[in-house]
C-alpha cells in the first residue's frame, strides 16, 4: 500500500503501519506500482484495436523496456537517494537538536510520546471498567434523586 492511500485508513493503524513511521523505510513513498500503471497507459492506445496476441506482445515489450530502463538508471537512483539521505542527516539533525534543546526535551521523550499516542489511538472509543462503574454510579444517584 503506498503512502498516499495510507492516509485514508484509520489513525490507530496508521500510527503503527504507515510508511512514515516504519523504521528503516526511509524516504520511500511506495508509489512504484502507481508509476508503472501510469506509464503503461500509453500502451492502451496501441493495443486498443489489436488482436489478443498483439496486445500481449506490446504489453510484454513495454514491461521489458520498463525493466531495462530501470536497471540502467539504478545506480543513478541509488546515488541520488544516498546524497539526499546525507543531506537530511547533515541539516535536519542539526535542526532537530536545536529544537530539542530549545524545548528542553530529549529524543527519549519523543519516542515515549509516540508510544503513548499509539496506545491512545488503539484504545480510543473503548470505555475503561472504571468509567463504566462511575457512570452507572452517577446514573443511580440521579435515579435516587428523582425518587426522593
Amino acid at each position: 500500500m503506498n503512502a498516499f492511500h495510507g492516509y485514508t485508513h484509520n489513525w490507530a493503524c496508521q500510527k503503527e503501519n504507515h510508511p512514515n513511521v516504519i523504521r528503516g523505510l526511509g524516504l520511500e513513498d511506495l508509489e512504484t506500482l502507481e508509476r508503472v500503471f501510469s506509464a503503461s497507459n500509453a500502451v492502451a492506445a496501441v493495443t486498443r484495436c489489436a488482436t489478443a496476441y498483439r496486445r500481449h506482445v506490446f504489453i510484454d515489450m513495454f514491461f521489458r523496456q520498463w525493466d531495462e530502463e530501470k536497471y540502467q538508471n539504478l545506480a543513478t537512483m541509488l546515488w541520488n537517494n544516498y546524497r539526499q539521505a546525507l543531506d537530511i542527516v547533515e541539516h535536519e539533525s542539526v535542526a532537530l537538536a536545536d529544537a530539542l534543546r530549545s524545548l528542553k526535551i530529549t529524543e527519549a521523550d519523543l519516542e515515549r510520546w509516540e508510544a503513548e499516542e499509539v496506545v491512545y489511538f488503539k484504545t480510543l472509543g473503548q470505555e475503561s471498567e472504571w468509567d463504566v462503574h462511575a457512570i452507572a454510579y452517577v446514573e443511580l444517584l440521579q435515579e435516587l434523586r428523582l425518587t426522593q
